[in-house]
């Protein structure tokens, strides 16, 4: 949880966008994860695509995701030791700091297995995303990497933010 909060700190200012929860959670009863808790009908659907695309490779259970909402967007973050992955996607009206719509950051992905095999799956993922980004009209992926561990793509401690328009 700490990488995915530094990706959203250090995009809210690169980009000036504050991901802000959407609602309060009562301290008495734990709200729930699923993909139930994403409002946006157009992120749902691009979260439903990451959660099949999570299952179908890698067996991904979906008790192992938790999703959150947030007023200008929404989080995916999966505790699969074989593959887990950090992301979220804000989104913002008439776009803010210059940018369109919405952008995608890929903030944490971690595995039990080697870095050869995670660095090849990691490349698969974003080969997927920018795919994703198209068919759900998301304008930007950005890719957080450790500043800290640079030979190992497993980690991310603290984040530098490059993005990528995909369309």
């Amino acid at each position: 949880m700490t990488a995915l909060n530094n990706i959203i700190s250090r995009v809210k200012n690169i980009f000036g966008r504050k991901a802000t929860p959407a609602t309060a959670a009562s301290p008495a009863t734990a709200p729930p994860t699923d993909l139930s808790v994403v409002s946006d009908s157009r992120l749902k659907a691009a979260l439903a695509d990451i959660e099949k695309y999570l299952a179908d490779n890698y067996g991904t259970p979906t008790a192992k995701l938790q999703y959150k909402d947030y007023t200008n967007g929404a989080s995916i973050e999966s505790e699969d030791a074989t593959f887990a992955v950090s992301l979220v996607i804000l989104t913002a009206t008439e776009g803010a700091a210059h940018l369109p719509d919405n952008v995608m950051i890929l903030g944490g992905v971690t595995s039990t297995n080697d870095t050869d095999w995670i660095t090849e799956e990691l490349g698969k993922l974003i080969v997927f995303l920018r795919e994703l980004g198209s068919t759900h009209r998301i304008q930007h992926l950005a890719l957080a990497f450790s500043k800290d561990k640079l030979d190992h793509p497993a980690t991310v401690h603290s984040a530098d933010v490059t993005c990528v328009r995909l369309y």
